[in-house]
């Protein structure tokens, strides 16, 4: 038992390196010359509101909001509900903060907790719930340009 413990944990730490790696070689390397550091708490975030029919806010890190390649933190607000609606870009997503609910039609609804990865394909209809009681903050990163395009059905 303690060996198949050991190996998870090394195949889990490979994989996070891996990412990571994959990350820098992808996202922002064509605009981004020195090195950012940013606490999604930092008073210096400009944050702007999302499309009308989603109660959030983000905070672009790296890249042009309009442009490929953007990172960004995303702010729900406690026991907000976001309706279904779709991204041309995938999603690759770290909750940072709250409890987040979220059900990507024709699969079983997940739970992400604080520090949890998600992979959004891009074109799924999906919703959301933040279930905290503080606001649910989380990192995300898209490789085209960023937009939410309402569902009106499941």
């Amino acid at each position: 038992m303690r060996n198949k413990k050991v190996k998870l944990n090394t195949i889990n730490k490979t994989l996070a390196v891996l990412i990571a790696a994959m990350s820098f070689n992808s996202f922002g390397s064509d605009t981004l010359k020195e090195p950012l550091v940013y606490s999604h708490n930092s008073k210096d975030l400009t944050w702007v509101n999302c499309p009308d029919f989603l109660p959030c806010q983000i905070a672009s890190l790296n890249g042009e909001l309009g442009g490929n390649n953007n990172d960004v933190f995303i702010k729900f607000p406690s026991l907000a509900e976001i309706p279904f609606h779709t991204h041309t870009s995938t999603e690759h997503m770290i909750l940072l903060e709250g409890e987040f609910h979220t059900t990507y039609k024709g699969f079983e609804r997940v739970v992400l907790k604080k520090g949890d990865y998600a992979f959004g394909p891009a074109d799924l209809a999906h919703d959301g719930y933040c279930a905290s009681k503080e606001d649910c903050v989380m990192f995300v990163a898209y490789e085209t340009p960023i937009d939410a395009i309402p569902i009106s059905n499941k």
